[in-house]
């Protein structure tokens, strides 16, 4: 028998990523370079210079682009939350479906199977087996994570400091820290995302919040969907206000 949803557990996916995630791509309304770069320049590219470390908001302005124009995609995740002092923690797999920079739907499988969905500033969450499910709005700009997954490379710019932490043959991870002002009203505290480059899609998402607690997706197997059905709310579940 499915679990009920909780109120808190309808705001912790969102808070994702994702991120996380996230999860999990990152997304937005993509208008203009990224941060920094000069308006007369060649655009961006995610590899920087020879012999230099790529630029963060260059490598993410590429994910944000592939993604937008990609149409409705899914991929597999695997959420871990570790909650503050402890060393280990829930994990939980699903699917996530992307229809940027519009929507994001998680699925969860056993042993509690439930299911999300973000649409604007409208979510959604239910249980599959139940015919009573919760609606309610969320801000993307206040909510941890899905600001980092749903606002316009230059919005993020001006709420988080980026670098480049490591790379590898074909992965850049980047370190995202709230600027002072966001510091003061969010519970993030930094985030990690792992770039695959070669595919120009998000393999990880993992943040912390004020508290110490750290929630991490990884995310792999993207593929094109058909998203008629898949970005609305059922007919058959009795909503009921968050």
């Amino acid at each position: 028998m499915a679990r009920p949803v909780e109120h808190g557990e309808a705001r912790r996916p969102a808070a994702l990523v994702v991120a996380a995630l996230a999860l999990v791509g990152l997304l937005g309304l993509l208008a203009g370079p990224a941060p920094g770069a000069a308006a007369a320049q060649e655009p961006a590219t995610s590899q920087g210079t020879a012999g230099a470390a790529p630029s963060p908001w260059a490598v993410l302005d590429q994910v944000l682009r592939s993604l937008a124009s990609a149409g409705a995609e899914q991929a597999e995740f695997v959420q871990s939350y570790v909650p503050a002092g402890f060393s280990s923690g829930e994990q939980e797999e699903g699917r996530i479906a992307l229809l940027l920079p519009k929507c994001l739907r998680w699925d969860y499988d056993e042993p509690f199977p439930k299911s999300f969905l973000l649409c604007d500033e409208d979510v959604w969450a239910w249980n599959p087996d139940d015919r009573r499910g919760q609606k309610g709005s969320l801000d993307r700009e206040s909510q941890p994570g899905l600001d980092l997954l749903l606002l316009p490379i230059e919005d993020l710019g001006d709420r988080y400091e980026a670098r480049v932490t490591e790379t590898g043959e074909d992965w850049v991870a980047i370190r995202l820290e709230p600027k002072a002002e966001l510091a003061q009203r969010t519970e993030l505290t930094e985030a990690t995302l792992v770039v695959d480059t070669g595919t120009d899609r998000l393999r990880e998402l993992a943040y912390r919040d004020r508290e110490g607690n750290r929630t991490r997706f990884e995310l792999s197997g993207y593929r094109s969907v058909e998203p008629r059905g898949l970005f609305e709310a059922p007919e058959w579940i009795v909503w009921e206000e968050m």
